[in-house]
């Protein structure tokens, strides 16, 4: 991405998401609407300073964590979207049950003797 629009829309959908929000939920917190937010975070939305500054706070950061990772490779981040989030966390719990589990059945691991 070299549009410095979607760059910037880029870093905000990941601080968004990073705080598991919505872009509903931020548009409320920032008094803006979720489609301009949408737009914003799409590459498509003109955001002035003054309304950075609202979404910076409603994010509860400073102006300048959005604009820190404009300088990353945005090409190389693998965005999970939220299928991939629910399988992960799925996967998570499965696993987590499975150690309990053991850890609360009597396994015993029976050592095999060579046959001399």
């Amino acid at each position: 991405m070299t549009d410095i629009r979607a760059r910037f829309g880029a870093a905000l959908r990941e601080w968004r998401t990073r705080q598991q929000l919505t872009q509903e939920q931020l548009a409320e917190r920032s008094a803006l609407s979720s489609k301009f937010i949408g737009e914003v975070e799409r590459g498509a939305g003109n955001p002035t300073i003054e309304t950075i500054a609202r979404i910076a706070d409603a994010l509860d950061i400073r102006v300048s964590d959005l604009f820190e990772s404009l300088d990353r490779d945005a090409g190389t981040a693998y965005r999970l979207s939220r299928r991939d989030v629910q399988v992960v966390r799925e996967a998570a719990a499965s696993i987590d049950s499975l150690l309990e589990q053991i850890d609360s059945a009597p396994y015993r691991i029976k050592s095999r003797r060579k046959k001399s």
